[in-house]
């Protein structure tokens, strides 16, 4: 908290309400008359409010002005620099692309090779174990080549043909897109998944009011809750 709002005196408003706030604290409404007393109390308590408010208002409007004006700027300011950056970011964007599909394809390219060389490696590995196994002097020695664990062989890495500049560096990321809606909701309705569906308050609540207690949504139930308001 900035020096200017706990240097604001608020003493004679906190002196005017505190014998409502007492008043409140000792309220206890068990028949008619002290209901009646209660809703008398609930008035005083609203003009409580409305001196607060009042006592704050030139402050928050001052206030408020200042942060109007500030982000008046900012927001010029924004525009601006958006404008300045639109043609930066669409070359960086097509950039990415270009770069990008070439390392995707050199990586594909790394990953066949690869794939291609474990494949004859294990194809040599097993040549070698049925060699084994026709040299073998016994049926057992030769069951024992043909069955005997092995490790699998090694394979040489190979790495995609991709450029490295300082100052640049790429990286894959991964984001969830939903292709099916159903499916997913499905899904998501399993105790052990509830932690993924989200219910849409704001629509949720609209229906509330609409239908009150004849509100008939699986697993939502129409609240009520009671306030009063000032005249």
């Amino acid at each position: 908290m900035s020096e200017a709002v706990t240097a604001i005196d608020t003493r004679e408003v906190e002196t005017e309400i505190a014998p409502v706030v007492q008043r409140a604290d000792a309220l206890i409404v068990r028949n008619v008359d002290e209901h009646r007393t209660a809703l008398g109390m609930l008035g005083a308590v609203m003009v409580a409010e409305r001196k607060v408010k009042q006592f704050f208002a030139p402050m928050l409007e001052a206030a408020q002005e200042g942060k109007r004006k500030a982000e008046a700027t900012r927001q010029s300011i924004v525009l601006r620099q958006d404008e300045v950056l639109a043609p930066i970011l669409a070359a960086r964007k097509t950039i990415t692309e270009r770069a990008g599909a070439f390392e995707r394809e050199e990586k594909a390219a790394a990953e066949k090779i690869q794939e291609q060389l474990r494949r004859e490696a294990q194809a040599k590995q097993d040549a070698q174990r049925e060699l084994d196994a026709a040299m073998a002097d016994t049926e057992e020695a030769a069951e024992d080549a043909l069955t005997e664990p092995l490790a699998p062989p090694p394979v040489p890495v190979v790495r995609p043909e991709v450029a490295k500049v300082a100052g640049v560096s790429g990286r894959t990321t991964w984001s969830a897109k939903v292709t099916d809606k159903a499916a997913f909701l499905a899904w998501a309705a399993k105790p052990e998944n509830n932690f993924y569906a989200e219910a849409n308050v704001v629509a949720l609540n609209s229906r509330a009011r609409a239908e009150k207690k004849a509100l008939s949504i699986p697993g939502v139930e129409a609240v009520e809750s009671f306030t009063y308001a000032g005249r």
